[in-house]
């Protein structure tokens, strides 16, 4: 596009649709470059699940080992129930013995191991389309603003 300056007669190309495209391409690759750092997070919880960060916030037992299962198990319960006189609690002490805690730790695990699978798969095909999506945008604008500084 060629605009006209108002004083002088003189054409000049406006800038508008170059910034345009600088701009699409700058998001591209900022998208890119993140989405890679995603990827790469998601492939090393896919490939060890068991030591995929699944819970920022709270506490979750450690399922590497059931030795590190049984440390970081939490043993109490509180139970918070309501009554007449409002709520009230009540500590009860978890006694399972070895063996019931060794098939809880199994089940538990088995369960940890088959949802961080799961995410890291979804993470990485959410990445993935990210980084196809962001190199297709920088390509087809990066070859159109060839296209436009040529014909200008």
């Amino acid at each position: 596009m060629h605009s006209v300056a108002p004083s002088s007669g003189v054409e000049r190309p406006s800038r508008v649709p170059q910034f345009y495209g600088y701009a699409v391409c700058l998001v591209a690759v900022i998208t890119l470059l993140l989405s890679v750092g995603g990827a790469v997070e998601a492939a090393f919880a896919l490939a060890d699940p068991l030591r995929a960060r699944e819970r920022e916030f709270g506490f979750e037992a450690s399922y590497t080992s059931f030795e590190a299962f049984r440390a970081t198990y939490p043993r109490g319960v509180n139970i918070v129930t309501s009554g007449p006189g409002g709520l009230t609690s009540s500590a009860q002490r978890d006694t399972l013995s070895d063996a019931e805690l060794r098939e809880r730790y199994s089940a538990l695990r088995a369960d940890h191991v088959a949802r961080a699978g799961f995410e890291a798969r979804q993470r990485l095909v959410k990445h993935g389309l990210l980084m196809l999506l962001s190199i297709g945008l920088f390509v087809t604008h990066w070859q159109w603003l060839r296209r436009e500084r040529t014909a200008a």
